[in-house]
């Protein structure tokens, strides 16, 4: 058994990104067959069906409201023994097994399926093009390679004055982009901005930041959303009109990557996304048991028996 550092595990089967309708459907699905999996989430699930005043298409339960909906979901799962992991993804490496990276901590899971919804906000121009080259979205997972540097946070929550306040301490200038209108605070030293972000300026690394009546010299610029855009999550998913590709299994571009719900593109719909967590939940057991029959376990050793 691994152990356990802030709640979760070194390394499980599954992981799934996503406590919307097709995550907590997967959760529930991988629950029923007994598989060693974890559901990370939000503190809030699915704020769009919250927002709902009225669900007419979720069969057996004609004009429900979104939010009690919603809730009867939670409680389902929480019936069920399905605790969710407030647990935000910076980034994925590439498996299997895939390391899932978080602002302080990461483990490894041998499958993930991928329903973190829709991104209600678009890429920055330059974003995509100078991600990697002082384009981040975890200013304390990257802080000591801009010791001394100028940076930039652009932040969507208040969870990006933590990362300014902890910058603040390592770089010779920190700016902080606001895109929320509660109380911004932050450290003294921290320049508060109250512009909106035209474009990353770059040629080969990023050089500045422009906010239309005025352009930054930095060398980081980090974007702190609420949900992170899945393309930006992996390098080398494939994608298709901004929607992770996936085929009828659920499966993505990747082996033992799965996708569901809405960042699987349109229609986005309430009964489509529960149906496909159902599915890639199905799909992505089905792949955990050929790895172990491609791995044969001999059970009084604990070595893998080879294949001849």
């Amino acid at each position: 058994m691994s152990e356990e550092l802030n709640g979760l595990k070194e390394h499980y089967e599954l992981a799934i990104i996503g406590c919307g309708p097709a995550g907590l459907s997967a959760a529930l699905n991988a629950k029923i067959r007994n598989r060693d999996f974890v559901l990370l989430g939000s503190e809030v699930c699915s704020p769009k069906l919250s927002k709902a005043p009225q669900v007419d298409n979720w069969l057996g339960t004609p004009e429900i409201g979104g939010e009690e909906l919603r809730q009867r979901f939670l409680d389902h799962v929480m019936e069920k023994d399905i605790p969710i992991k407030y647990f935000k993804v910076t980034n994925i490496y590439p498996g299997p097994p895939y390391t899932l990276m978080g602002k302080d901590q990461s483990f490894e899971a041998d499958s993930v399926i991928i329903a973190t919804g829709v991104s209600a906000e678009k890429l920055f121009s330059g974003e995509a093009e100078l991600l990697g080259r002082g384009v981040g979205y975890c200013a304390t997972c990257d802080g000591p390679l801009y010791k001394d540097k100028q940076v930039a946070i652009i932040s969507y929550n208040q969870e990006g004055e933590d990362e300014a306040n902890y910058m603040v301490n390592i770089c010779s200038k920190v700016y902080y982009i606001p895109y929320y209108t509660d109380i911004v605070k932050v450290d003294s030293r921290v320049e508060i901005k109250k512009g909106k972000v035209k474009e990353i300026i770059g040629n080969q690394k990023v050089e500045k930041l422009d906010l239309g009546n005025e352009q930054l010299e930095v060398e980081g610029v980090f974007i702190l959303r609420d949900t992170l855009p899945a393309e930006q999550l992996i390098s080398g998913l494939e994608m298709e009109d901004s929607a992770i590709k996936v085929n009828h299994k659920l499966e993505t571009s990747m082996p033992g990557l799965f996708a569901a719900g809405d960042c699987t593109g349109q229609p986005y719909q309430l009964i489509k996304a529960a149906g496909e967590g159902g599915t890639a939940a199905l799909q992505a057991v089905k792949y955990l048991d050929s790895l172990k029959s491609t791995n044969p376990v001999d059970q009084t050793s604990n070595e893998v028996v080879p294949i001849h």
